[in-house]
């Protein structure tokens, strides 16, 4: 039960994200600029985590004792670049190919993506086989990425 919970937490999380990419696409197309835009996201974005931080995080807000920002390992610091790509490549495509079709791509991008980092347990990820049904699974995603395309 908890973990349906969970899953039903997370879908709704992510219908903010074809909103998301509305906004962005559109302020790309305002700025006419998409490092500018992405920048400009970014940013918001960050001014609501530093609020969110400073009103949740009694006093001063730090790191676990004996942590610094020199043992954290190097690449626990590429998400935000990860991030960065991948907002401005949709901003990029929303104007150009619509929500909908950016959003079916990235889902089965994510999916695909997914299932191959928890076969190798890569980066620490729960270890999980690529079975029969993951692969059905991810070929009826990409199905209905290609139908939702479909004019």
């Amino acid at each position: 039960m908890r973990d349906l919970l969970l899953l039903v937490f997370a879908a709704l999380a992510a219908c903010v994200i074809p909103l998301q990419a509305i906004i962005n696409g559109r302020l790309g197309q305002v700025v006419a600029n998409p490092f500018l835009a992405a920048l400009i996201s970014f940013f918001s974005g960050f001014a609501a985590l530093v609020l969110v931080l400073l009103a949740t995080t009694p006093g001063v807000p730090s790191l676990p004792p004996g942590t610094s920002f020199g043992k954290i390992p190097w690449h626990l610091f590429s998400g935000g670049v990860l991030g960065a790509v991948f907002v401005t490549t949709v901003l990029v495509l929303v104007p150009r190919i619509g929500a909908a079709n950016v959003i079916a791509a990235t889902i089965v991008g994510q999916l695909i993506m997914s299932v191959v980092i928890e076969h190798f347990g890569i980066l620490g990820a729960p270890q999980s086989n690529v079975t029969l049904t993951k692969v059905a699974g991810c070929a009826l995603l990409i199905c209905g990425m290609l139908l939702i395309q479909r004019r």
